[in-house]
């Protein structure tokens, strides 16, 4: 099966976006802080092979989108995934719309999620940011606290950054996967100074590290909206804190929450088929 990568223009700008397989079940996938679509390509491989369409895209500023400044807010990159999603799935016509982020990308489904409401079949969220939380790194403790202050963020930690994800990414069961995901970190532009300030600037915006910027609200919209949601969190995430998921089960009350002993931040590339499998049956239950 061949994912054919494309471009529309949006509102802001250029957006590659890849949609996959032919069914009127489509499941929606929103990438996390530092990557691209591309982190997909496996699971979007199973999820069409079980029957479902698969639409997956990169974030104004990440992989091969269009850099926008300034970013004041996530809705953006809210409105940016509906904006792409009303070109497949318009208002008024009955499909199902499954909605899938991961890290930074659980906080956009989740509003997206929110705005779209009866559309929304069901709602995936794993290693979701969206509540205030330290993460248990360091080195990302120190590259947060230079962000907020609005401070150079110099090579030195960079490479710091890069040395954790590499770290991390070893762990990666499927090669290809580990491969094309080293290659993107050792490409000279992987946070380049126009990344870095888009990322700057979505941190900012989306929070999920200090507390004015959490989404509770979103959260208790989906609760009140009754939207099926899933939430996995890995024990071993070094980026975004296991309670983060437990607190957002409290406020999406029928929420399920699954966590993985052992489990790092890049979760479902890490534990793919265990993670695959705990997310089609929950998809199956919202059949």
């Amino acid at each position: 099966m061949e994912i054919v990568d494309r471009s529309i223009h949006l509102d802001l700008g250029n957006v590659r976006y890849s949609i996959t397989g032919e069914s009127s079940n489509l499941i929606v996938l929103m990438h996390g802080l530092t990557t691209s679509k591309d982190i997909f390509d496996e699971l979007t491989e199973k999820l069409v092979n079980e029957g479902f369409q698969v639409l997956a895209f990169d974030f104004y500023g990440r992989g091969e989108s269009d850099h926008i400044q300034p970013v004041e807010s996530e809705l953006i990159y809210a409105e940016q995934a509906v904006e792409l999603i009303e070109n497949f799935i318009p208002y008024g016509k009955k499909r199902k719309m499954h909605i899938l982020g991961y890290s930074a990308g659980g906080a956009i489904a989740s509003r997206v999620a929110a705005i779209m409401g009866q559309y929304a079949s069901s709602l995936t969220l794993i290693a979701s940011s969206g509540i205030p939380s330290v993460p248990k790194s360091e080195i990302l403790i120190k590259t947060l606290e230079n962000i907020y202050r609005n401070d150079e963020i110099n090579e030195k930690m960079i490479d710091e950054v890069k040395k954790l994800m590499f770290e991390e990414i070893e762990l990666i069961d499927n090669k290809n996967m580990r491969s094309k995901l080293q290659n993107v970190m050792n490409d000279d532009n992987f946070l380049n100074h126009d990344t870095i300030q888009t990322i700057r600037a979505h941190i900012n915006a989306t929070g999920g590290y200090v507390g004015e910027h959490s989404i509770n609200e979103v959260f208790q919209e989906i609760n009140e909206q009754k939207i099926p949601t899933l939430i996995m969190t890995g024990l071993n995430d070094n980026w975004i804190n296991p309670e983060c998921g437990r607190e957002i089960k409290k406020i999406i009350e029928s929420a399920q929450l699954l966590e993985y002993e052992g489990v790092s931040h890049w979760a479902f590339l890490e534990k793919p088929d265990m993670y695959f499998k705990d997310i089609k049956k929950f998809l199956d239950t919202t059949e």
